[in-house]
């Protein structure tokens, strides 16, 4: 999808009207919603990051964070993880031997707080990692584009698969959260987080 055919399927998925910003290289549109507020990027969707199903069609994401704050922080750090992700798949595109960060539930995003300034404004998030959004419950809205349909915009260039576009939540981690992220696994992360019943909206915990 172009631009503003993804402007228009969020719009349909996410409450409230969006204020739209550049962020860095990318476009993000902000909603809030009271004291909350929600940011995900329009055009993160035109980065490959090398991932496919095993049909062999290209899987592509629109980052998607929730905060307790102004849309602007979140904002920022959607920015921060859809640069962190475009500079690695430029990376590992010129160099085979390094490990590709794909834009996949599980990956593991370090600095991206700080990327975003976030420790700066008094926020003690400074991490991120991916994880399929639950906003929606268990079913993940997505588009498919078929083969020969795929509609894009520079520098992004369809190539002969079909493509799936879909939502990924970046959930913004503390320095002891993405200790335990690292050494034990996302799985066990949001398994204690859960149990411990962690606010992932407070980037002030």
């Amino acid at each position: 999808m172009n631009t503003a055919e993804t402007a228009h399927w969020l719009n349909g998925l996410l409450p409230g009207e969006p204020e739209f910003h550049q962020v860095g290289a990318f476009r993000v549109a902000g909603y809030t919603l009271g004291e909350e507020s929600i940011a995900c990027s329009v055009d993160f969707g035109r980065v490959n990051t090398g991932l496919y199903t095993e049909e062999v069609v290209e899987v592509r994401s629109e980052l998607l964070c929730l905060a307790r704050a102004e849309a602007s922080v979140p904002g920022r750090a959607v920015g921060a993880a859809a640069t962190l992700l475009f500079d690695a798949s430029l990376q590992s595109s010129r160099d085979s031997t390094l490990i590709p960060m794909h834009a996949q539930p599980g990956q593991l995003l370090p600095g991206v707080g700080i990327m975003a300034n976030l420790p700066q404004e008094g926020y003690t998030v400074v991490h991120g990692i991916l994880a399929d959004p639950r906003i929606w419950g268990e079913q993940i809205p997505l588009v498919r584009e078929q083969a020969g349909e795929v509609t894009a915009e520079a520098p992004d260039v369809p190539g002969e698969h079909g493509r799936l576009t879909l939502p990924l939540q970046l959930i913004l981690l503390t320095e002891s959260e993405f200790a335990t992220a690292v050494s034990e696994g996302g799985d066990v992360l949001f398994a204690q987080m859960a149990e411990q019943q962690v606010d992932l909206l407070d980037l002030h915990r």
